[in-house]
């Protein structure tokens, strides 16, 4: 097996391995890469080939530590094909390590935080286990159930709130975000979002940062294989919820989202999930992820209530392991995190 670094020409081919397979992620696609070289890091973006076969994919993100020092990160990667022709054996995963060692120098390490547990238990020898950047708990509805069968596997309060809301008049709109235009819409929305974030004390982006990821996304929505749509549920005039949705491959992801304290016995945020999964169902999407169940500080808060009141399937992942370049160093990057209290 070797590693073939990808040009633009390998947009296609690459976004069509990753989204077909079950544990492709929005976050290993072209487009998300192209969000993080907006934000000034690099990216590079890689197919393991067995000889004339794609075995895997893995797209790595260049994170500043010290100096010219960096470690490169791959958020739900690397993605691995399935199958009896692609045993992943302990040899494979020594050459990939010499490989990458050689191409990045400088790089102290390669955090990767793949979806699922091809490799085989003799690789993590290699590894270092670490923290986790992403979701290791989440929830997933499947889409191919009807919507009826969705309902019945409801918490019945999950399903008497839907239609209270129904029954107040709450109205669900949704569109892509596109730019230009977005204008107060978009205002109103992240206003709502961080508000949400400060009242329930919420580690969460600059507003900033939010506009800039959908002012980036907006502007290919109509071209790429990444869509993002931006819901809001209406009450009047007054807005109860927002929510962005991540549409890649057959996956619809709730990334993000905020509710009013006004008007909480209304159930805004209910109606507003069920019209986005339905919606996802029309779309011939196949799952719905929560994108996430605990937090930093405890496990099942109440926004995690929330969501498995929906039913779906409970889903853990192995989390985060580092592919140590650098050892002493490596344990001075620890070190440094420790006494920052940050995750670099």
């Amino acid at each position: 097996m070797q590693l073939i670094e990808l040009k633009e020409q390998d947009k296609l081919k690459y976004n069509s391995f990753v989204a077909s397979h079950p544990s492709g992620s929005f976050l290993q696609s072209w487009e998300w890469g192209g969000w993080q070289e907006n934000l000034g890091r690099e990216v590079y973006r890689f197919f393991l080939m067995d000889s004339d076969s794609v075995a895997g994919s893995m797209q790595l993100i260049r994170m500043p530590v010290l100096g010219k020092r960096f470690y490169l990160y791959a958020p739900y990667g690397p993605v691995l094909a399935k199958g009896e022709n692609f045993k992943f054996q302990i040899s494979n995963f020594q050459g990939i390590f010499n490989d990458l060692k050689s191409r990045f120098p400088e790089a102290l390490f390669i955090r990767i935080e793949p979806k699922d547990q091809q490799l085989p238990a003799t690789c993590y020898q290699l590894l270092a286990k670490s923290t986790h950047i992403q979701p290791v708990n989440t929830l997933v509805l499947d889409l191919s159930k009807s919507i009826d069968q969705l309902l019945k596997e409801m918490h019945p309060k999950t399903r008497y709130n839907i239609r209270l809301a129904q029954k107040h008049g709450v109205e669900i709109v949704s569109d892509l975000a596109i730019v230009p235009g977005h204008g107060l819409y978009l205002e109103e929305v992240l206003g709502l979002i961080m508000e949400t974030a400060k009242r329930q004390n919420f580690k969460t982006f600059t507003e900033d940062y939010y506009r800039g990821l959908l002012d980036f996304f907006g502007a290919q929505n109509h071209c790429g294989d990444l869509k993002i749509y931006i819901y809001k549920a209406l009450y009047g005039r007054e807005l109860l919820a927002a929510a962005v949705m991540v549409d890649f491959g057959k996956v619809r992801t709730y990334l993000f989202g905020g509710s009013a304290a006004a008007h909480r016995d209304v159930m805004a945020p209910h109606l507003l999930h069920f019209k986005a999964i339905s919606d996802a169902q029309a779309l011939g999407l196949r799952s719905y992820d929560f994108w996430g169940l605990d937090t930093v500080k405890e496990k099942n808060p109440g926004f995690a209530r929330f969501k498995l009141g929906f039913g779906g399937k409970r889903l853990e992942y192995p989390g985060a392991y580092d592919l140590v370049f650098a050892k002493g160093q490596y344990r001075f990057y620890q070190v440094l995190r420790w006494l920052n209290r940050l995750r670099f």
